[in-house]
């Protein structure tokens, strides 16, 4: 009896390992810092592939040339069915329409094979590119309300003045899939810090 349930720890143990290592790509569908808390929890691994720092939080974070949207890494990372070859990230400041953040990883499988592996996400189309939009929220700039979800996300049209967007976005780029977040719209460092956490430096 002992040796069974000793077994069953050991096999409990094993799939909560695998499910942990397998996360990466999951934990950007929140869009929120729990990405780089993933990838403070696989920094042994990951540390191979390309440089990270860290801070006293438990988070973690690429370290990428100033004015470089990409950090590619050694080898790709296997991390379930899917293979992470890269991190990617930019800023744009489009004026009046509002700040726009993103951050992500490129992925060597095709999209359609990014969307089977996150089975549970609801995908809606964005134009006719191929491109994919998922999970919008929506809260009031620099407050301390809650972010929502917003009924109201359409594709090419800017968050009303005063409000921040977020979401989950899916396309190709230079042969590469891309599964990035977004926060865009009134952004404010209370809004975008949070969720963030690599920015806090350049506050």
């Amino acid at each position: 009896m002992k040796y069974r349930i000793a077994l069953a720890l050991a096999i409990a143990i094993a799939v909560v390992g695998s499910a942990c290592a397998d996360t990466l790509p999951g934990s950007l569908l929140h869009c929120d810092s729990r990405f780089f808390s993933e990838l403070y929890n696989q920094r042994i691994s990951l540390n191979h592939a390309a440089p990270l720092k860290t801070d006293n939080a438990h988070h973690a974070w690429f370290i990428s040339e100033p004015g470089n949207q990409v950090v590619w890494f050694s080898q790709p990372i296997k991390s379930g069915v899917l293979s992470v070859s890269g991190y990617w990230q930019d800023k744009s400041n489009l004026d009046e329409m509002g700040e726009y953040y993103f951050w992500g990883v490129l992925l060597d499988d095709s999209p359609e094979a990014v969307m089977a592996s996150l089975a549970k996400v609801n995908w809606h189309k964005s134009g006719g590119n191929g491109e994919y939009f998922a999970n919008p929220m929506i809260k009031q700039a620099g407050s301390n309300s809650e972010w929502q979800v917003n009924t109201g996300s359409a594709s090419g049209i800017a968050p009303a003045k005063g409000s921040v967007e977020k979401l989950v976005l899916l396309d190709t780029w230079q042969g590469k899939t891309r599964l990035l977040c977004s926060v865009q719209g009134s952004v404010t460092a209370e809004d975008i810090l949070p969720v963030r956490p690599d920015l806090e430096e350049n506050k």
